[in-house]
């Protein structure tokens, strides 16, 4: 029985690299073909998410949860648009535990269920920069969507594998780096259980160094 685990577990981690090396294959394929554009940057990015799903619905108003952080890592690109105007297409791997307590199991109050998923995030940002002297703050909006690649046995019961919202932010460019924060609003109910709503949101603080 143990054997056959890591063996499947073995093979997920195969067809993770392989969507991955997809992934990293078309974003290269795309700088080429922009290379001679020099407003185009491609970069990798990699930083902390801070949880605050929200869970409603006749059972779930009645559950608590507990706050958790988690990181994520990825690539970046960004292309310029038209002014002060620039698009930043992000492909990010990101892992998530959350905590659910108060589950009624055979009358007994208090269970605790953990939440384990991991998920391919595309979000999708409009910057607008400020040009100042050596630096370049921004504020930024757009969109993500995210496919779990990985949940724990408890998550697949509980979550949907497709998750989709739009996000805020703003940071800051310099000498290739850029620092950012973001938040996140679910605009999909993930929850499997027809009585809980569960909606993803997350506030993400990253650090990204653009190398082409």
């Amino acid at each position: 029985m143990e054997k056959a685990l890591h063996l499947r577990d073995f093979k997920i981690l195969i067809i993770k690299f392989r969507i991955m090396k997809k992934i990293i294959f078309i974003l290269l394929i795309l700088a080429v073909s922009l290379e001679t554009k020099a407003q185009f940057k491609l970069g990798i990015k990699g930083g902390w998410d801070f949880q605050n799903f929200d869970i409603g619905g006749s059972v779930g108003s009645q559950l608590k949860k507990d706050k958790s952080t988690s990181w994520n890592l990825g690539l970046a690109a960004q292309m310029h648009l038209a002014g002060n105007l620039y698009l930043q297409p992000e492909v990010l791997y990101s892992t998530q535990n959350n905590t659910i307590s108060g589950y009624s199991i055979n009358n007994l109050q208090g269970v605790k269920k953990k939440h384990k998923v991991s998920y391919f995030q595309v979000p999708a940002n409009l910057l607008y920069k400020f040009d100042l002297s050596g630096v370049s703050p921004f504020v930024s909006c757009g969109a993500y969507f995210g496919y779990a690649v990985n949940r724990n046995d408890v998550s697949k019961n509980d979550i949907k594998k497709t998750d989709w919202g739009v996000r805020v932010g703003g940071g800051v460019e310099f000498l290739g780096f850029q620092v950012s924060a973001n938040y996140n609003w679910a605009l999909k109910d993930i929850s499997e259980v027809s009585d809980i709503k569960w909606k993803n949101n997350k506030f993400n603080v990253s650090v990204a160094f653009f190398i082409l």
